[in-house]
């Protein structure tokens, strides 16, 4: 039999249909200690220690323009547009593609004396990030500025075409973790340098996932194992589409770095050369209702359904949880299975804590599909490509 059961956390609510033996299942020390042995975990407790990246008293800018590709920079948006930036802010670019007429507006719109330019590339060999590299350095030299002012390099510690650039020019390096990939970095450097720039406290980010993590842990992982069996049991049942839909729109760019996690590290080749994979698609509440709900309710039933709403009464909150909960209802009568994220409201930690439980999540689905969710032969195919 299944029924609803709701987890509380801290900050969140997640209410999930569970059958009555995934309710209490129970870890073994093995796997207690896997949970505690993963990268991101160690990430999180060594950057615990650090009190600052940089002397942002030293660094003058009215504009920051962050390049970066996939984990690079969708962490990075995520963050700044759930939190809504810190108050009186810097104005923030993302850039996130190759795209001509978008970096041309944006030098259009900026002063280059009064900017800061910071590129992430894990590996300092990312096709378009050497490229925009390119074409941003072209443009501070025409004006007669020294490099070292205005660029910051964010990647891992090797012989790259960013690092060397770096060291040639005495750009402002900062090292990653070159054991954490691109897409579970999202509280690493990678985000939190980019936040310390414009004032917004990466410290409570760091801290809400910290203390998720430990509570996670004295409730024995208990919620992230109904997470996995969740999906894990649907998608044997042929539902392999994942919709991420969120009731606010601060977090559209949270469902694009899901998107990535979940595309990424679930879509693989098994060992027995089958092809496994959930593909994860991005709603917004309540306006799809008005455009995808048709499909998901009476269309082919290969969907689950993810929502994140907000329980602070703002403006239009409670009638925003009212169509979500008309919604659920809805997909309900079809058969449709649901899961709901409940926060409080979108603080620092809410969004810390929201990332880590979707990284264990993934790590730990992959762990049960059997696949490895760390690596990405078929993005590299495509790098290799670009090299010939």
């Amino acid at each position: 039999m299944v029924e609803d059961k709701t987890f509380k956390l801290n900050s969140i609510d997640v209410i999930i249909p569970t059958t009555t033996k995934e309710k209490n299942l129970k870890l073994s020390e093995r796997l207690k200690r896997e949970y505690g042995n993963l990268e991101i975990i160690n990430e999180i407790s060594s950057s615990l220690k650090i009190k600052s990246f940089l002397d942002t008293k030293k660094i003058r800018f009215k504009n920051l323009i962050v390049f970066g590709l996939g984990g690079s920079s969708l962490g990075t948006k995520a963050t700044f547009e759930a939190l809504r930036f810190p108050k009186n802010p810097k104005t923030v670019y993302i850039i996130d593609n190759l795209d001509s007429d978008n970096f041309e507006r944006i030098f259009k719109e900026i002063a280059i004396r009064e900017s800061i330019f910071v590129f992430i590339s894990k590996s300092g060999e990312t096709f378009e990030i050497k490229n925009l590299l390119k074409e941003t350095v072209k443009r501070i030299v025409a004006k007669n500025i020294k490099l070292s002012q205005r660029l910051i390099f964010i990647t891992e510690e090797n012989k790259s075409y960013l690092n060397r650039f770096g060291k040639k020019n005495a750009i402002p390096t900062y090292q990653v973790n070159k054991n954490l990939g691109g897409r579970f970095s999202v509280l690493s450097k990678s985000t939190f340098l980019p936040c310390e720039l414009i004032n917004l406290n990466w410290k409570k980010i760091l801290s809400g996932a910290f203390n998720c993590y430990n509570e996670l842990s004295n409730k024995d992982f208990i919620l992230i194992n109904n997470l996995v069996e969740f999906y894990y049991r649907n998608y044997l049942k042929g539902k392999k589409i994942t919709v991420m839909m969120p009731y606010t729109e601060s977090l559209i760019s949270f469902s694009e770095w899901f998107m990535q996690l979940w595309g990424e590290s679930l879509g693989k080749i098994k060992s027995d050369g089958s092809n496994i994979g959930l593909t994860p698609i991005k709603y917004l509440g309540p306006k799809d209702q008005h455009s995808q709900m048709q499909l998901a309710l009476d269309g082919p039933k290969d969907k689950t359904f993810t929502f994140i709403s907000l329980k602070n009464k703002s403006i239009f909150g409670s009638l925003v949880n009212k169509e979500k909960s008309a919604t659920v209802e809805a997909l309900n009568k079809r058969g449709v299975p649901n899961i709901e994220f409940r926060l409080g409201s979108l603080t620092e930690e809410s969004i810390g804590s929201l990332f880590l439980i979707f990284e264990l999540t993934t790590i730990m689905l992959a762990k049960k599909l059997k696949i490895n969710p760390f690596n990405q032969p078929a993005v590299e195919l495509i790098k290799e490509n670009l090299k010939n």
